[in-house]
């Protein structure tokens, strides 16, 4: 079975989009049909053309990854199905005629075409070219095995939506200080566009010095006005190194060792990496995958090469035959009560419980010191505006006075 995305139109003549699943094109067209729909285009997805008969052909759908907010919603929509009591492919045909979003629908059909051609659902999401993560297909592989498929997509979804509430609290929480410093940047520049040339023209025609603060912020101001081509070009090529370091792998090594070393940025880093290593780590426990997979899923998620090169001797270390808690010593991010934890699970055989409790413990200490940054950032945000701001205004009001002075002392 193959998907095909189809371009159709209804009785009134409105065009309607949808993926459908079907054995060859003419299939997927009487599939259309049988929709209520007149089929005007339809394209294979993993194919450059695919065409009705009588339709010129037409480019494939290119596919792209998909965002962990929306690999949320799909993960929710299949747990709610599946604990339903609907299988797998009907759970994923469901969701493929109800999902208003287009990637989501593609991913389902996908992964139904690869269950009809026989392949089991973790190979299948795995094969969809969405580039879900390793921990995700892992976690589906275990549930498949265990015969607890709805289990595990309700643990992935409670997992995904954690994490995008703690980047939305994030975001929210910086929503304020950018808006009071974009603000606060505009009402500067517009009393230096209007304001300050008025003043000092009135001082050049009184012989009359400007204040040392005044003709440092103008002159600040006239080399932006000057060269602000360069000054934009500098913030492009900028950005465009940065983006560089972060896809040439030695030089992204670089940039994260040179992070580590910082002392707020580095432990946010190894917070965040223990929290995300363990999370996976508990995941696939519960699954009841084995243990050495286990760990290679958990190293596949980090980001940082040197935190996931000690993930991997981890894994090697087990493989060999030492304890869980022996391997995991060689992990520097994580912390050691994480590791005791650990190592009570493994000595009581509740490893499954004991890791929930440690990728708890990482995540609240990672939301904890999520939030002493962002109490700290707000005032520290202010403080760096009202200063930017006190030195403009001051700078406009100081020759002002100088002005009344001179008028009330002739």
């Amino acid at each position: 079975m193959k998907t095909f995305a189809y371009t159709a139109y209804t009785q009134e003549g409105r065009a309607k989009r949808g993926i459908v699943v079907a054995d060859d094109a003419n299939d997927a067209s009487a599939r259309v049909t049988a929709l209520g729909l007149l089929p005007g285009e339809i394209n294979e997805q993993r194919a450059t053309k695919s065409t009705v008969a009588g339709t010129p052909a037409a480019k494939g759908w290119r596919r792209s990854a998909l965002g962990r907010d929306l690999l949320s919603v799909f993960t929710r929509q299949m747990a709610v199905l599946l604990s339903a009591g609907l299988t797998a492919e009907g759970a994923l045909e469901a969701v493929q005629d109800a999902s208003p979003n287009r990637q989501i629908q593609t991913l389902a059909a996908e992964a139904r075409a690869g269950l009809l051609e026989g392949a089991p659902l973790s190979q299948a999401l795995g094969r969809s070219g969405r580039d879900l993560p390793a921990f995700y297909t892992a976690a589906v592989q275990a549930g498949e095995n265990s015969g607890e498929l709805d289990a595990v997509f309700e643990t992935l979804a409670e997992y995904l939506e954690t994490a995008q509430g703690d980047r939305a609290s994030l975001a929210s929480a910086l929503l304020y200080p950018a808006f009071v410093t974009l603000m606060a940047i505009a009402v500067c520049g517009v009393l230096m566009v209007t304001v300050a040339p008025e003043i000092v023209a009135m001082f050049e025609s009184s012989g009359r010095p400007l204040p040392p603060l005044t003709v440092t912020v103008l002159g600040i101001v006239d080399f932006i006005r000057a060269q602000w081509e360069g000054l934009a070009l500098g913030v492009v090529a900028f950005l465009v190194f940065l983006t560089a370091v972060s896809r040439i792998p030695s030089w992204r090594r670089r940039r994260d060792r040179l992070f580590l070393r910082l002392p707020l940025i580095g432990r946010f880093m190894r917070l965040g990496a223990s929290a995300q290593y363990l999370r996976t780590l508990a995941l696939v426990i519960r699954s009841r995958l084995p243990l050495t997979e286990a760990l290679r899923h958990a190293s596949a998620v980090l980001d940082v090469a040197d935190h996931r090169y000690q993930a991997v001797e981890a894994g090697e270390a087990l493989s060999r035959g030492e304890s869980l808690s022996q391997a995991l010593t060689r992990l520097e991010y994580l912390h050691p009560v994480a590791r005791q934890l650990m190592q009570v699970g493994e000595e009581s055989a509740r490893l499954a419980p004991m890791s929930e409790r440690a990728a708890t413990l990482a995540e609240t200490w990672l939301k904890t010191e999520k939030k002493r940054v962002i109490v700290l950032l707000e005032p520290l945000s202010m403080i760096v505006v009202g200063v930017m701001v006190l030195a403009i205004v001051l700078s406009i009001l100081l020759p002002i006075f100088d002005l009344q002075s001179m008028v009330g002392n002739p």
